[in-house]
């Protein structure tokens, strides 16, 4: 009998110690990413940097911004920011960086927490986390309420570039205590939640296993850094220089594309920002990075922007660690300096959270109607894989007027007091790229890629002529169409369709012209107009100074506001 038990409990041993090891097999392996073909990704990461933008953009309001409707989200521009201890030369800004270490810190260290009660501005919280065993969620109901007490916009950046540390080991377990923490952000209404992973993802730990999903999510940010030297290294390879965007290659426009492509290809309709990143002034190997940094942080500042619209947010990280190989703090760099300052002064960055951005930047050919005396400004986005030097070049109908050999290429329409009303083309080329784009001007606007028919009253005796289409300016000249112009001077109109041409006939007068013309008759004696009477639309325009004067009337053009006037002379 005793045996019989002495076998039995053996058994129920046995079975423990196995299930033991197999709870113990399952917990020591980590979670297992899918196999990488190194080749495919360093061919993907080689398109990338080989992508050639050469793009035209015009000012325009900032109601031509995407809005998504997240947290905090603004409509009226993106912030622009930098670590709260190091903006004093920069104030005011848009938003501040600072920290929360781990679950060991109640509140903002000194000075950031007094500049932060001072100023007007949005703070972005990159709560750091070291594993996901020292998470205590009272802590961070602690902190958050202490976060809370500053009645600031916050986003909290919890647990960020989970991608490149031993946080993503395990993915799983990273979006469940995620979710958790954004539950408890999502209680407090001037808190919003940003997934932030760093901007080398896509390798062998994808973003895909790490992102919460679009309810736990308001802003999706990113670290992302210009490095010079890949590890601190001078002798990087062309492999390595492609693969992690580093050197010739480390542009802003080129490592953002990892996270926006994800983005796009999960259909992830979130505000963007560059929860910190920076271009580096200074490295182990180099003491002067003007002319390779310069370029780089101007397309950083600028480009991104404007090439994605989303990013509603850019922090810079103004500070110099000691263990790092790479400078990025700017205030001791006169160059750096003035670059940001310029950005911030632009009109483009909001630098409160209580004042827009005076102007948004969108395609050309968006047929957005451009004011040149309020924001006659272009700017090009011409980013050349592997080069920083590169001169832009705009000519207006084959005559040049202007070259820019700066980051980004600004022309400025208003000096162009000499471009006359009607179609134009503007042609922008560097290098091997050019392109050509037609514009209409009209008085003080322009559009882009589509005719431009603004509004030109032609008043009659005081009363406004009402036609089924709008007047328009053909080399300074306003063209109407031919009937109503005609039978409201009181003449009879006869239409040769065969002849393609009009006679109009008022007392003694006669009038003749055919379209395409450049001569109209007048009672048989020929006078040669500037511009012919056309088909536009399907509507026969005629110019309506020289039919008027023709019938005895006198016409003026009063061009502030943009109106013909005609008198009969009844």
């Amino acid at each position: 009998m005793m045996a019989a038990k002495e076998i039995f409990m053996k058994k129920i041993i046995s079975l423990l110690i196995c299930i033991s090891i197999f709870i113990s097999c399952t917990t020591v392996f980590a979670f297992e990413f899918p196999s990488v073909d190194w080749g495919a990704l360093l061919a993907e990461k080689e398109r990338m940097v080989n992508e050639t933008d050469f793009e035209l953009y015009v000012q325009a309001d900032v109601s031509n911004l995407p809005y998504y409707g997240a947290r905090l989200e603004p409509k009226d521009g993106a912030y622009l920011g930098m670590i709260a201890e190091t903006s004093e030369n920069f104030w005011p800004l848009g938003s501040y960086l600072t920290y929360i270490d781990a679950m060991n810190q109640p509140d903002f260290y000194y000075p950031a927490n007094e500049i932060i009660k001072g100023n007007d501005s949005a703070v972005m919280v990159g709560w750091t986390i070291n594993s996901l065993d020292e998470v205590n969620y009272d802590t961070i109901r602690s902190v958050l309420n202490t976060l809370a007490a500053y009645n600031k916009p916050m986003f909290i950046r919890f647990a960020n570039e989970m991608n490149v540390s031993s946080l993503g080991d395990e993915p799983e377990r990273y979006v469940e205590v995620f979710r958790n923490v954004a539950n408890m952000v999502h209680e407090y209404d001037n808190f919003a939640v940003v997934w932030s992973p760093n901007d080398l993802g896509a390798l062998d730990r994808p973003f895909e296993f790490f992102y919460p999903g679009d309810e736990y999510v308001d802003w999706v940010g990113v670290s992302m850094y210009m490095i010079k030297y890949f590890q601190g290294k001078a002798d990087t390879s062309y492999k390595d220089s492609v693969y992690f965007m580093t050197g010739d290659y480390a542009w802003a426009t080129n490592r953002i594309k990892p996270i926006m492509d994800f983005m796009a290809k999960n259909n992830i309709n979130k505000p963007v920002m560059i929860s910190e990143g920076g271009v580096p002034t200074n490295t182990n190997h180099d003491t002067d990075l003007e002319a390779w940094g310069a370029p780089r942080m101007r397309d950083m500042l600028w480009n991104l922007v404007m090439k994605y619209p989303q990013i509603k947010m850019i922090n810079y990280f103004n500070n110099h660690r000691a263990n790092e190989a790479e400078r990025y703090d700017i205030n001791d760099y006169l160059y750096a300096s003035d670059i940001f300052a310029e950005v911030k002064t632009s009109g483009l960055y909001k630098t409160s959270v209580n004042a827009p951005s005076d102007f948004a930047l969108v395609p050309a050919n968006s047929g957005e109607i451009t004011d040149i005396a309020a924001n006659g400004i272009l700017y090009t986005l011409a980013h050349v894989s592997n080069k920083a030097d590169i001169t832009v070049n705009y000519a207006i109908d084959g005559e040049w007027c202007h070259s820019s050999n700066k980051i980004p290429y600004k022309f400025s329409f208003s000096n162009i007091s000499s471009v006359s009303d009607g179609q134009h083309t503007l042609r922008i080329w560097t290098e091997n790229l050019s392109k050509e784009y037609v514009f209409y001007k009209h008085g003080s606007k322009i559009r882009f890629g589509a005719d431009f028919e603004p509004e030109i009253p032609v008043v009659i005796d005081g009363e406004t002529l009402e036609t089924d289409r709008s007047p328009i300016i053909v080399n300074d000249r306003t063209l109407v169409p031919m009937r109503a112009i005609f039978e409201k001077l009181g003449a009879l109109v006869d239409w040769n369709e065969s002849a393609q041409s009009v006679t109009a006939v008022k007392g003694e007068k006669e009038i003749s012209l055919a379209i395409g013309g450049d001569v109209m008759y007048i009672n048989g004696e020929a006078k040669t107009l500037d511009v012919p009477a056309m088909l536009y639309n399907g509507r026969t325009l005629v110019p309506v100074r020289a039919v008027s004067e023709a019938l005895g009337c006198g016409v003026e053009w009063l061009g502030e506001e943009n109106k013909v006037v005609i008198t009969t002379n009844k």
